[in-house]
């Protein structure tokens, strides 16, 4: 994902209504390959109740796919054992169809 100066595109996230924490959450993923919860919490500054208002929405969109860590399988680390990871195509996807419905092109 290219570098643009982050004020930019949260005024464009603001503009188009997607939820700037949703928009971290992409944002970090992406960036990091695969995140945990604890990862994007701390990031983001948000406690896992909003973490997990906004993750679902993600997860039912196919931008986001859970996987379990196996470096951590079988241990109490709760929801830090899934590992998140954004699938490229389905975020593309998404991306072009609001760009052709925004512009008709």
């Amino acid at each position: 994902m290219p570098e643009h100066a982050p004020e930019l595109v949260d005024d464009l996230v603001k503009t188009i209504g997607l939820s700037p924490s949703r928009a971290g959450i992409i944002r970090i993923t992406y960036q990091h390959g695969h995140v945990t919860a604890g990862q994007l919490m701390e990031q983001l500054g948000i406690a896992r109740s909003t973490l997990t208002h906004h993750i679902q929405p993600l997860v039912e969109a196919g931008v986001l796919i859970a996987e379990t860590d196996p470096s951590r399988a079988g241990t109490a680390s709760g929801y830090n054992r899934i590992l998140w990871r954004v699938d490229h195509d389905v975020l593309q996807q998404l991306l072009r169809g609001v760009s052709l419905a925004l512009t008709g092109e």
